[in-house]
């Protein structure tokens, strides 16, 4: 497992966008998959309305031949994809 914790959302798109990348390429994704895996991570850290002081993690996990992806904010929701490794 791997997890980041986030206090505002904004000044790290990009470092989340290189680490992410870094993850997905590591575990063995190709770039299409690789693309469109941070494209679906940014568009759920928009929905979670992270912003100011609110806490967000981000948490990649592998479990049973599967990647899970989890963004989840402070005040409990969550967002989740799971994709077959590769």
């Amino acid at each position: 497992m791997f997890a980041l914790d986030l206090s505002d959302r904004v000044p790290f798109d990009e470092m989340l966008d290189d680490v992410a990348r870094n993850v997905l390429g590591h575990v063995g994704y190709g770039g299409d998959v690789t693309g469109d895996l941070v494209a679906l991570l940014r568009a759920a850290l928009v929905q979670s309305g992270v912003r100011g002081p609110r806490h967000c993690r981000v948490q990649f996990s592998a479990h049973a031949g599967e990647l899970h992806i989890v963004v989840s904010d402070g005040g409990g929701r969550e967002w989740r994809t799971r994709r077959p490794l590769p």
